[in-house]
């Protein structure tokens, strides 16, 4: 039973010391009629400030201060111990100091531009209490290109990355008429070397990180492709390789995408098996009114990416179809959805979707 989630979030409009101050309030609370427990609220300050010198490079400072209240019952009941946290009341208090620098080189190539850009930042934070804070929304942490540069890697906000670390990269951007290409990659270093909560196969586990990145191409506004990887960074083996594909415009197109997971990480860790993944889907413009869609999810995982599976390599986890109107007043969509798996209290079954708007009203 999920209450709902409050978050307040406020910018001042002048600048203070000439950066720009934010200040933010989240609750959160959990029951559960056979399990764990759990309330939350925190307060956050931060202070941004950017800048440019002489030589042209990029530079952003962060200042950030956290104050977290936690209760917490029937902690026993939470099976994994890097979960549960303390009974009762807990506290908590954290800062963060950054420096992140960019350093763009703009150029012509191959009858277009490019930009290459060195960047490098520096993370300081420290330590912190996390084993004994119960950790709700902090559990399926995955280095990835998307938080290789956050103040803090992990998912949610039950779990602070504490320590000093600096992380580099480099991005290559190009474009031509009708070509695009963006590609970035880059790795972190863990300065101290007291331990981590990382569960081991993150790709953070150790004080060199594994290798992530990410290049994007489009052709024209019909065509895109994404290819999202990490590097293990002793073996070079492939961690995370993702593809997506799409081909069409906004009121026409396919897409799809495979998703396969390989973290060499333990079984005691539900939120972060291995996984492998197909997923279509596809929208046809009848009319200047009129649209059909679909898309459907497939499970491949197999025994040999996770021996817990009950899985024979290929099993549809969701399909959806749906027919929709839309005009300059009026959107209608009526949606068919199935389930085919059970997903905590959400049970495998068919569904159906009514979905009504109206727009432009007032304007």
């Amino acid at each position: 039973i999920a209450l709902p989630i409050i978050d307040f979030r406020a910018r001042l409009p002048e600048p203070v010391l000439g950066g720009q101050f934010e200040m933010q309030v989240n609750t959160m609370a959990v029951g559960r009629t056979d399990g764990q427990d759990t309330q939350r609220a925190f307060a956050l300050t931060k202070w941004e400030y950017q800048g440019l010198t002489g030589l042209g490079q990029q530079f952003t400072l962060t200042a950030q201060a956290r104050g977290d209240v936690y209760h917490s019952d029937d902690n026993l009941l939470t099976s994994n111990i890097l979960y549960r946290g303390n009974s009762g009341w807990e506290t908590r208090a954290s800062a963060t100091a950054a420096l992140d620098v960019k350093w763009p080189f703009v150029g012509q190539i191959f009858g277009g531009t490019q930009v290459l850009t060195p960047r490098f930042q520096v993370v300081a934070t420290p330590q912190t209490r996390n084993i004994e804070i119960p950790n709700e929304d902090s559990r399926a942490i995955d280095l990835e290109d998307s938080n290789l540069f956050a103040l803090n890697r992990f998912a949610g906000y039950d779990r602070i990355e504490d320590g000093a670390r600096f992380t580099y990269g480099l991005e290559w951007q190009f474009t031509r008429p009708n070509l695009s290409v963006n590609t970035i990659i880059g790795q972190s270093y863990r300065l101290t070397s007291e331990p981590v909560i990382f569960p081991d196969g993150t790709g953070l586990t150790n004080r060199t990180s594994d290798i992530v990145g990410r290049t994007q191409v489009r052709f024209g506004d019909r065509v895109r492709f994404t290819h999202r990887y990490r590097l293990d960074k002793d073996s070079l083996a492939i961690r995370r390789n993702e593809i997506d594909a799409m081909l069409g415009d906004r009121r026409t197109y396919a897409e799809a995408g495979y998703l396969r997971l390989n973290r060499d990480i333990g079984t005691g860790f539900e939120d972060l098996r291995d996984r492998e993944e197909l997923r279509v889907g596809g929208r046809v413009q009848i009319n200047d009114n009129w649209s059909v869609f679909g898309s459907g999810v497939f499970d491949l995982t197999s025994t040999r990416e996770d021996p817990s599976t009950t899985s024979d390599g290929f099993e549809p986890l969701l399909t959806r179809l749906g027919i929709a109107y839309s005009d300059d007043c009026l959107e209608i969509g009526i949606t068919w959805r199935r389930d085919y798996v059970d997903n905590g209290d959400a049970e495998r079954g068919n569904t159906f979707l009514f979905r009504i708007a109206l727009r432009n009203l007032g304007f």
